[in-house]
């Protein structure tokens, strides 16, 4: 008789929680933390070869912006990201020295996710996309191929919104900039602490 009382109660409570939309078009905002990792650099000096060295960032900011479709469990969706983080210091032929300046990371990725299904209001989501990132380096820039890996929770506000909190990987192929005349190969990646809202039009 407990048992059945204790089911008919877990019944009751999770019919009462919003749950999120099944599906529908959707657009969505979030931002946080932008933790930039040391990027890797490569100066060729004329007449005396290449120079290798490293970039060290402080923590910077980012937002993104995107617009999809949600099939029951998947998601896929178009996005634009804006990522930017101040240069601390940089590091060559083993001096390091303070620098100023900063990089500006504009992503257009298209993602794919998978929403997993659980019995509880918080639903674990994973996914990857893949595009173009620009990364503009003061007076210089240079798009690339670029990727992403993702993973959070999202949780329903009601049953058009979701709040979704996620961590997530991106990463690009090397950037060409210029240095005072001088080529320079510059490594990105970068890890982001997201929040934001999506909006289930359905």
């Amino acid at each position: 008789m407990k048992k059945a009382l204790l089911a008919a109660a877990f019944l009751c409570l999770a019919s009462a929680l919003p749950t999120a939309a099944a599906q529908g078009p959707y657009v969505g905002l979030a931002g946080g933390l932008a933790i930039f990792h040391d990027s890797d650099i490569d100066v060729d000096v004329p007449g005396f070869g290449t120079v290798s060295g490293e970039l060290e960032y402080d923590t910077g900011y980012g937002f993104n912006i995107s617009a999809g479709y949600k099939f029951d469990q998947m998601r896929l969706e178009a996005e634009f990201g804006y990522n930017k983080a101040d240069v601390d210091q940089v590091s060559t032929a083993g001096v390091t020295e303070s620098a100023t300046g900063d990089v500006k990371i504009m992503s257009y990725m298209v993602n794919a996710y998978y929403d997993m299904k659980v019995a509880a209001p918080i639903t674990p989501f994973f996914g990857a996309g893949l595009g173009m990132i620009n990364g503009d380096f003061e007076d210089d820039d240079d798009t690339v191929f670029g990727y992403q890996f993702t993973a959070g929770v999202t949780s329903p506000i009601n049953e058009f919104l979701n709040l979704d909190i996620y961590y997530r990987y991106q990463g690009a192929s090397d950037f060409e900039a210029d240095a005072a005349g001088a080529p320079v190969d510059i490594s990105y990646d970068s890890s982001l602490i997201f929040a934001g809202l999506r909006y289930t039009f359905f």
